[in-house]
């Protein structure tokens, strides 16, 4: 893992991790309104966070007029499936606040996963600002195997990082040692969202945003809470594993803030 060592916070427990993230989150929003006019918030799917959004969802404070919300990703399902992150969302909190509708950007579905990928590309482009376009702040997840968002171990999206076991592909580019920091300049070349074939649990087609735009952000935090996460948080950050074998380890922005938030249990093994 490259980039500036992250921050990292332990709380007793999911409740206590929730708040944490929801404050973090209201003052993340805080400051981009009063910088720039505007607050552009990526939201995971997953369990963890969906308490984080029901505190959200109580902060009167919170200007939402101003705040556009997207995904880090998206499982393709209809809108109203219980395994949709959108769903989650809109369930959770978004329902719940003067957001306008044409402020939530959700990933589309109803089309081929190529073209859903393509499309929300396209969504996000038009969204983040061409001067600079980094989203302000990701929410992230992290599952018992090391994935984030939807890119999981494997992942070609992992590509000439460090993953030397794809290297004999050749769409897998030279061996790294350390994550490539994100340039700007690449921005109209680079993928922001790609499309995900064959996860390893269902539902297995699904829209994800790519290390290179979330490497982007001005800050991102790491949610993660359980028993089952020990061994994947020690891997991520006191480890020296390659990144397509626990691929959180992609996430390190050089230029952003980068924190971990996790409850007793996923935190007990750090030293």
């Amino acid at each position: 893992m490259s980039g500036r060592a992250p921050e990292i916070w332990i709380g007793e427990d999911g409740e206590a991790l929730a708040r944490e993230g929801a404050r973090r989150i209201v003052e993340a929003a805080r400051r981009a309104i009063a910088a720039r006019g505007r607050f552009v918030l990526a939201l995971a799917g997953g369990n963890t966070p969906r308490r984080l959004y029901q505190v959200l969802a109580h902060v009167e404070s919170l200007d939402w007029s101003r705040i556009h919300v997207c995904f880090s990703d998206e499982r393709m399902v209809s809108y109203d499936n219980p395994d949709s992150n959108f769903h989650m969302a809109q369930e959770s909190l978004l329902q719940l606040v003067p957001i306008p509708p044409d402020q939530i950007h959700a990933v589309p579905i109803g089309m081929s996963v190529e073209e859903a990928a393509q499309r929300y590309d396209a969504i996000l482009r038009a969204l983040l600002k061409s001067e600079e376009p980094r989203l302000d702040l990701a929410l992230l997840g992290m599952g018992a195997d090391g994935h984030t968002a939807s890119i999981f171990p494997g992942s070609r999206l992992l590509a000439g990082v460090d993953d030397d076991f794809l290297l004999d592909d050749s769409e897998t580019g030279p061996l790294r040692v350390d994550v490539p920091t994100p340039s700007l300049d690449a921005y109209p070349t680079e993928r922001l969202c790609a499309p995900v074939w064959d996860a390893p649990k269902a539902p297995k087609q699904r829209v994800t945003l790519t290390p290179y735009v979330l490497n982007l952000a001005r800050q991102i935090i790491v949610l993660v809470a359980g028993d089952d996460k020990v061994a994947a948080v020690s891997a991520a950050l006191e480890s020296d594993a390659k990144v397509a074998e626990i691929p959180i380890r992609a996430i390190a922005p050089v230029t952003g803030e980068l924190a971990w938030l996790l409850d007793r249990k996923a935190g007990r093994a750090l030293r």
